[in-house]
């Protein structure tokens, strides 16, 4: 009996190679998903960081281009204007050492920064020829600019204090930067004040169908008057603006997610094609593309929910933080709530499909599970019968020939499985023969 049930598990073994029988995967853990979530939030910092580097890379050579052919220039011809205005303007900036000369350069660069972020028009504009909406959307920037004008007043005065001390020979002070840039950071705060003001009362009106559900959305659950309350003071208004600058990464988590999601869907419905051709119902794409939905919306209203809770954090405890590290910062924020999101969103689904780990497991995955089961059961019920029956034992031996196996295309618990079965074949036949010749020896 102990070697039938020998041959039952090496053939087994031989079963299982011929119908592609694949080990169980193991269950993640929240251990393995916490992995997960730091690598990505290390490879993902890694390129917020990028970023800003890539920026400042490509800027010049940008800013040549478009430079190129005004009053005749050639594009080395302006590339060497902005070289020599560069390095002009570093030296106007130098401090009493290396340390001061950097913070006062990045000081002028977030003023620079606060004036590209600061909204305008184009005076030149022949309103007359825009369409309705156009009109709206010029009017709404032109209203929003004329709130920041002492904020563009004290920019554009910072930057003629730059040009006079170029021509001079002379250098803009720390001090000097730093009080401007709390000047600029202050009237900042008031024109946002007042645009958010002039929004809720219906000045500044929305031009598009999702702005105005926003709105509606603002005015009932009081999001506009918590804007107002934080934008009464300083470290408030840095916490809001902080927030809303993480919140915005959203908008490419939703594109990269929905991305990932596509092959999923694509896969699921190839597999209900297959199946309905065979005769079978199926029903695995419309599943993975609410599975996928849930997914992506969690996961991106969690990033945003994530993102601004840490932004407004960050922004109120450390208000003069530098853009990038608060990126970074807001980026992990994101993650987090994206991930605790997801989870949460999983239990319901789980609870509505009874099923388990729902959004864990895609359909084409669930799908390759079930056909890895069929198979199983297949290679089991064939090894059973190849124990008890020469005739099937010949024929797995033979499948295996044609895979092969004889030539080494096989894994070593594969061949060695297939050696045992062959040897244990001729045994089997000397026995039969040896059995033959006694029988009419006897006779």
């Amino acid at each position: 009996m102990a070697g039938t049930e020998n041959i039952q598990a090496q053939n087994l073994v031989l079963a299982n190679w011929l119908n592609g029988v694949q080990a169980p995967i193991p269950e993640r853990t929240t251990k393995d998903e916490m992995k997960d979530l730091g690598t990505e939030a290390l490879y993902g910092s890694g390129f917020m960081l990028a970023i800003p580097l890539l920026g400042t890379s490509f800027k010049k050579p940008i800013s040549a281009f478009k430079a190129k052919g005004k009053d005749g220039k050639s594009y080395f011809q302006a590339w060497q204007e902005l070289t020599n205005q560069a390095k002009a303007d570093k030296a106007a900036l130098r401090g009493n050492n290396i340390w001061q000369s950097y913070n006062n350069r990045r000081m002028y660069s977030q003023i620079q920064r606060m004036g590209a972020e600061i909204p305008s028009v184009n005076t030149n504009q022949d309103i007359s020829k825009l369409k309705p909406k156009q009109l709206l959307k010029y009017q709404n920037t032109a209203a929003k600019s004329a709130y920041y004008s002492e904020a563009k007043r004290y920019i554009e005065e910072t930057k003629q204090m730059l040009e006079n001390a170029k021509r001079n020979g002379t250098t803009v002070s720390k001090e000097q930067l730093k009080a401007q840039l709390n000047k600029i950071r202050e009237a900042v705060r008031q024109g946002d004040a007042k645009v958010n003001l002039a929004i809720r009362n219906g000045e500044i009106k929305p031009t598009s169908l999702l702005g105005k559900a926003k709105h509606q959305v603002k005015l009932k659950t009081g999001g506009y008057k918590v804007n107002g309350a934080l934008l009464k003071s300083a470290r408030g208004a840095s916490a809001l603006k902080c927030a809303s600058k993480c919140v915005k990464g959203a908008g490419w988590m939703a594109a990269i997610q929905g991305v990932l999601e596509i092959p999923e869907v694509i896969s699921a419905y190839k597999i209900d094609k297959a199946e309905k051709a065979a005769g079978r119902e199926s029903n695995r794409g419309n599943k993975q593309l609410l599975k996928s939905g849930v997914k992506v919306g969690a996961s991106v209203l969690g990033y945003a929910a994530g993102a601004a809770a840490t932004g407004a954090v960050l922004g109120s405890v450390c208000p003069g933080i530098g853009n990038v590290v608060g990126g970074v910062i807001g980026f992990v924020g994101g993650l987090v709530g994206g991930f605790l999101a997801t989870k949460a969103a999983g239990k319901v689904m789980d609870a509505a499909m009874g099923e388990k780990d729902s959004l864990d497991k895609t359909e084409t995955q669930l799908y390759a599970e079930e056909q890895n089961k069929i198979a199983a059961e297949q290679s089991e019920e064939a090894a059973n019968l190849a124990a008890l029956s020469g005739d099937v034992q010949d024929e797995i031996l033979a499948a295996a020939a044609e895979q092969g196996i004889e030539n080494g295309d096989a894994p070593e618990d594969v061949i060695a499985a297939y050696e045992y079965l062959i040897n244990n074949r001729e045994n089997r036949i000397l026995d039969t023969l040896s059995n033959i010749a006694n029988m009419e020896y006897a006779a």
